[in-house]
């Protein structure tokens, strides 16, 4: 004999089971959702820290590469007396990268930029080294001219390859973002020859 139900709760009481499993599902998927949401927004503010912390530390990085092209390219150009590690040392002082370093395992999550950034960050380390290497050479003392030259071109690759990132890579002060334009310009009229002036 079919089953008739007489009032509300006897319907509520006869499928109760799918009822609470329904209830369960919809509590499942809004529970997914909010979970997923809140994932997604903690990954968006992981990533945009990650961009500011980079665009913070290669708006320091780069002038003081810029700094070191110009002043080793002027060294290099020197022709009273040698060149030693020494003097080149200190004329490009350009420390070693903190926040790359400790998140170079994420920089794939900048995505189309990722690469640009490698770049940068891979011409700093490479000046970097050519410059460490000078002071283990044969005769320290007496560095040839044309690789002084040679490691001022890399700090000035580096920075050339930075003018693309820096407009991508905001620091969200705009302070320090407003100087882009100047700094971008500098490099710029390093990389012009000077019989072209």
């Amino acid at each position: 004999m079919p089953w008739h139900y007489t009032t509300p709760l006897d319907l509520i009481d006869h499928w109760q089971t799918l009822i609470a499993g329904l209830v369960a599902l919809a509590a499942a998927i809004i529970t997914v959702s909010v979970t997923l949401t809140v994932e997604q927004r903690k990954v968006d503010r992981e990533l945009d820290a990650l961009r500011k912390s980079l665009a913070i530390e290669v708006r320091q990085l780069i002038p003081r590469a810029l700094a070191a092209h110009t002043s080793l390219k002027t060294l290099g150009a020197k022709t009273d007396g040698p060149i030693t590690a020494r003097m080149v040392e200190s004329l490009s002082g350009l420390r070693a990268p903190i926040v790359y370093n400790a998140n170079a395992f994420q920089i794939g999550l900048l995505e189309a930029d990722a690469m640009d950034v490698v770049i940068v960050y891979g011409l700093l380390e490479t000046a970097r080294e050519s410059v460490r290497l000078m002071g283990t050479s044969r005769t320290p003392d007496d560095i040839n001219p044309a690789i002084v030259l040679q490691a001022a071109g890399i700090f000035l690759e580096a920075c050339k390859y930075a003018r693309t990132v820096l407009p991508k890579m905001r620091t969200g002060v705009a302070s320090h973002d407003d100087r882009d334009a100047d700094l971008i310009q500098a490099i710029s009229a390093a990389t012009v020859p000077i019989s072209a002036v």
